[in-house]
C-alpha cells in the first residue's frame, strides 16, 4: 500500500496527529526541564535525574501496560492518560505562575508524563496496526516514525524560544492546549473490542505469555537485544545536550534548542525516505545499520569542539535514528500474530527502559568526569557491545523478510 493510501485512512490520520502532539510536547518539557534544573542547580547528575523520572516508567509499567490493553479499549485507555497528562500541566502551569512551582514538582510532572508515554507503543502503534492492517504496516509505521522523528526538531526548537521568552510556564501551558487536542484526536478513532481473555489468564500469567512469544522468536529477540544497547548506551545523550550546550559550546537556550533539534531533522529526512523505498527484506540491515551509525555519532557528538560539529553529528545520528527506530516497530508488529502485538510492544517499553538506567550512568559519570568525556565512554561502550553482536549473529546485517504469523 502506497503513503498515499495509508493517508486516506481517517482513523490513522487521527492517530498520526496525536503522535504529532504528543511527540512535539514531549521534547519540547524535555529541553525546558533540562535548562530550568541547569539554571536553578548547576548539576549534570540533576538534569539526568530529571529525565530519569520520565524514562523510569518503562521499565516498571511498559510489559504491564501492553497486558493492559489487550484487556479494555485501547482507545479509552490511550485518552485517559492523555486527559492526565493534561491536568498535570494545568496543575504545574498554577504552581509556576503563583511562583510556587519546586524542583520536586517539576519531577513528580516528568514521572506522570513518563507514565503517560508507556502506552506509545503497547497502545497507540498498537492501534495503528489494526487500523492498516498488516499489509500496510511498513508504510503505516515509517510515516509515522517520520512525524515523530520530525517532532524531535519542532519541539526542542519551541522549547528553547518558550524557555527564553516564557519560562516554564510556556512549557506548561502550552501542554493543556496539545495534551486536550490529543483527547479530542484519539476519542474520534474507531473503538477496538478486547482481546477475548481466557478463564483464568491473570496479569502475570498474560505477561509471561508475552515474554515467552518474543524469546520463542528468533527475529523479535533479536530486535529486544539491539533496542536494550541502543537505550542503555545511546540515547542518554539527550540528558547531556544542555550540560554540553552550555559547558563545552557556550550556547543560549534558542541555540540549544536549535541544537537538540538536528538530530530530529537528520530523522525526519531519514525516516521520509524510508517510507518510500524501504522494502521487508531490508528491515533488519536498516535496523540494526541505523543503531551502529546512531552511536558512532553520538561519540563525535562526544567530541564536538564547536557548535557547527556537534550539529553535523547530530544530524548524521538523526538519519541512523531513523532507520532504527521505524524498522524497530515494523518488524516487531510484523512478525508477530496479531493477538499478541500488544504484549510484544509491551516488552519493547521494558527494553527501552534500559534508557532510564543509561541516564543515571552519564549523569553520574558527568559529575566526575564532565559531559564529554561521559558520552565518549557510554556510547563508546554501546557501539562496542552492538558491534560484537553483530559479529555473533551477522543475520542481524542481512536480509530478512519477516515470516506472517500463523
Amino acid at each position: 500500500m502506497t503513503p498515499r493510501q495509508v493517508l486516506q485512512r481517517v482513523d490513522f490520520l487521527r492517530l498520526w496527529a496525536c503522535g504529532a502532539v504528543l511527540g512535539t510536547m514531549r521534547w519540547l518539557e524535555v529541553l525546558v526541564v533540562g535548562l530550568y534544573t541547569l539554571e536553578l542547580t548547576g548539576s549534570a547528575l540533576l538534569v539526568a535525574l530529571m529525565l530519569f523520572a520520565r524514562t523510569v516508567p518503562m521499565v516498571v509499567l511498559g510489559a504491564l501496560m501492553g497486558a493492559l490493553a489487550d484487556r479494555i479499549d485501547r482507545r479509552l485507555l490511550l485518552a485517559t492518560g492523555m486527559l492526565a497528562a493534561a491536568l498535570t500541566a494545568a496543575v504545574l502551569t498554577v504552581l509556576a505562575l503563583s511562583g510556587t512551582l519546586a524542583l520536586w514538582h517539576v519531577a513528580a510532572g516528568a514521572l506522570v508524563n513518563g507514565i503517560v508515554w508507556t502506552m506509545e507503543h503497547p497502545v497507540r502503534r498498537a492501534l495503528i496496526g489494526d487500523a492498516v492492517g498488516a499489509d500496510a504496516m511498513g508504510t503505516a509505521i515509517s510515516l509515522d516514525s517520520a512525524t515523530f522523528n520530525g517532532t524531535r526538531m519542532l519541539g526542542p526548537l519551541l522549547g528553547g524560544a518558550a524557555y527564553a521568552g516564557l519560562g516554564v510556564v510556556g512549557a506548561y501551558g502550552a501542554g493543556i492546549a496539545a495534551y486536550a487536542l490529543a483527547v479530542v484526536l484519539v476519542w474520534g478513532v474507531a473503538p477496538v473490542a478486547p482481546r477475548p481473555v481466557s478463564a483464568g489468564e491473570g496479569f502475570a500469567r498474560s505477561l509471561g505469555a508475552g515474554l515467552r512469544y518474543v524469546a520463542s522468536r528468533r527475529a523479535l529477540g533479536a530486535v529486544m537485544v539491539v533496542t536494550v544497547i541502543a537505550n542503555l548506551f545511546g540515547f542518554s545523550y539527550v540528558a547531556m545536550v544542555p550540560v554540553m550546550g552550555v559547558d563545552t559550546l557556550g550556547l543560549d537556550a534558542p541555540d540549544i534548542g536549535a541544537l537538540m533539534a538536528m538530530e530530529g531533522a537528520g530523522a525526519t529526512l531519514g525516516a521520509l525516505t524510508l517510507a518510500f523505498v524501504v522494502r521487508p527484506a531490508a528491515y533488519a540491515r536498516v535496523f540494526t545499520s541505523g543503531a551502529l551509525l546512531f552511536l558512532v555519532m553520538v561519540v563525535c557528538f562526544s567530541r564536538s569542539g564547536s557548535a557547527a560539529h556537534a550539529m553535523a553529528a547530530l544530524f548524521v545520528a538523526g538519519l541512523g535514528l531513523s532507520g532504527f527506530g521505524a524498522m524497530q516497530s515494523t518488524i516487531l508488529l510484523s512478525a508477530s500474530a496479531p493477538p499478541m502485538r500488544s504484549r510484544v510492544m509491551g516488552v519493547l517499553v521494558v527494553c527501552i527502559g534500559a534508557g532510564p538506567l543509561g541516564v543515571l550512568l552519564v549523569g553520574w559519570l558527568a559529575e566526575r568526569i564532565g559531559a564529554s568525556g561521559a558520552l565518549l565512554i557510554t556510547a563508546g561502550t554501546g557501539l562496542a557491545l552492538l558491534s560484537g553482536l553483530c559479529l555473533l549473529h551477522p543475520q542481524l546485517l542481512r536480509r530478512y523478510l519477516p515470516q506472517p504469523p500463523a
